[in-house]
């Protein structure tokens, strides 16, 4: 048997029924983001479809996914509550309501809730709509042209205080930056890169929509950072706090394989009023297929206004 790859068991939930049915909870003890006590986001994300997927049938999918961020989370048990908003013959809806503490660790404290929506595919291929915006412009650069490393590297001159690389400690994804476009104007920044994860033992649609939903949220917050470095100062000490509000996935291809690599795009459009708004889509290398499109409502706070 193939040995399981680090995603797999990030994303991985067991039933609870010992706490009601369509009860889950965390496989493993969860991963702090460095430096602080809170968990990373796409855990939550990624085991709260993990859980929407057990209670469908198998020939469905996640095609949607609307998470919002109640409060911190913490390396306690996490219990996952699916609820079975809609049952029909081609979509279906579950909403997730995921909850930490309690006496006897049924989860009193609400810290996060998602809207997940499946898709049957049985549905006909045909007489459908299909198109898409193509890929970004990438030259000739492929993944081995950069190093393993160039990632950690690049972030690394970034952290600080309240923005730190948030990984656990072995990393599921190997990412390869590509290109970072600077401009002036915060909303003409580019981020592009490479990314896969090691090879997985399970190449089930829902492993592998759970896993891209974890990759979705890895360091996406940095980007409204990187886009306006004049303000945030060197290694982001003008950041007082970096916090995710909410995160929207569209899934676009349910064959997408997460261990393959993917091309990941990354921009920011609007801040105002204490949030950043952040976009992504991400793409299949090999055939250009976009296989996720995504978006991200951020908090981040400044000590000062001024540039530094």
């Amino acid at each position: 048997m193939a040995q399981r790859a680090p995603i797999e068991s990030y994303v991985a939930v067991t039933p609870a029924p010992d706490l009601g049915a369509d009860v889950y909870t965390n496989e493993r003890s969860l991963s702090s983001q460095k430096g602080r006590g809170t968990v990373f986001g796409g855990l939550l994300m990624s085991q709260a479809i993990s859980a929407a997927s057990a209670t469908v049938p198998q020939d469905f999918y996640v095609y949607t996914s609307s998470s919002s961020f109640l409060r911190p989370v913490t390396q306690d048990k996490v219990v996952y509550r699916v609820e079975r908003l809609t049952e029909g013959r081609n979509y279906v809806t579950r909403q997730v309501r995921a909850a930490q503490g309690g006496a006897d660790g049924s989860g009193k404290n609400l810290v996060y809730v998602a809207t997940i929506s499946f898709q049957s595919k049985r549905i006909p291929s045909g007489k459908v709509l299909d198109y898409a915006a193509p890929p970004p412009v990438m030259g000739n650069v492929v993944p081995d042209d950069i190093s393993e490393h160039a990632h950690r590297r690049f972030y690394e001159n970034y952290q600080s205080g309240s923005l730190q690389a948030f990984k656990p400690e072995d990393e599921p994804f190997d990412w390869r930056p590509a290109r970072h476009t600077a401009a002036r104007d915060p909303t003409e920044y580019r981020a592009t890169g490479f990314s896969r994860s090691r090879p997985l033992s399970d190449h089930s649609t829902a492993v592998n929509l759970a896993a891209l939903a974890y990759m979705s949220d890895e360091l996406l917050l940095g980007i409204a950072i990187f886009a306006n470095p004049e303000v945030v100062g060197p290694q982001s000490r003008n950041v007082a706090m970096a916090a995710s509000l909410n995160h929207h996935i569209w899934f676009h291809d349910p064959n997408v394989r997460v261990d393959e690599w993917m091309v990941v795009e990354r921009w920011t459009s609007c801040g105002a009023d204490g949030r950043t708004l952040i976009h992504q889509r991400i793409l299949d290398l090999k055939s250009g297929r976009l296989v996720m499109t995504c978006t991200q409502e951020a908090l981040i706070r400044l000590k000062s206004a001024s540039k530094l």
